[in-house]
């Protein structure tokens, strides 16, 4: 048996508590990714979640070699995570586009604070009928640890109000 890592915890205590949710019919799991990307010796998990079909969110943890390796060799105190959250949905096509994700930017931070590196974005097709997808992502500035595993947990009620 092997010892697993901080990701792997942090994974499976993440996890665990979204798919409570989805049980307890608070929200529904879309879509799950667990990835190990060989090429850059690099770990990823994500869990796509939705209330509606208006909108719907992810949460990714994803580990790098240095954290995994220090981790496995003993040659990091600390080795830890990091952490995004991404919201999509669809919007119309509009002359005033900026000012819609401006809007979405406000009622973002409202919920999320300031103090986070926030980024949006927007893809629009050339195919006329295609509506234009908003994304936009959250980015914490540190590294998630076992030890402030409620800090993980934490951001489940942010994305659900997001989402709602």
């Amino acid at each position: 048996m092997f010892d697993p890592t901080v990701f792997d915890n942090l994974k499976v205590i993440i996890e665990g508590a979204i798919y409570d949710l989805d049980l307890d019919g608070e929200l529904q799991v879309v879509n799950r990714r667990d990835l190990v990307d060989l090429a850059t010796m690099s770990r990823q998990f994500s869990m796509d979640i939705a209330v509606s079909a208006a909108m719907f969110g992810r949460i990714e943890l994803s580990s790098n070699l240095e954290n995994i390796s220090g981790e496995l060799l003993k040659r990091l105190d600390r080795p830890g995570c990091s952490v995004t959250v991404s919201f999509y949905q669809e919007g119309k096509r509009s002359s005033i586009i900026r000012e819609s994700l401006e809007q979405w930017k406000k009622e973002l931070q409202n919920i999320w604070g300031e103090s986070w590196e926030m980024e949006l974005s927007y893809t629009e097709s050339l195919d006329a009928p295609e509506p234009i997808k908003l994304c936009a992502t959250i980015r914490f500035d540190r590294l998630f640890y076992e030890d402030n595993v409620d800090d993980l947990q934490e951001l489940i009620p942010y994305m659900l109000s997001t989402l709602r």
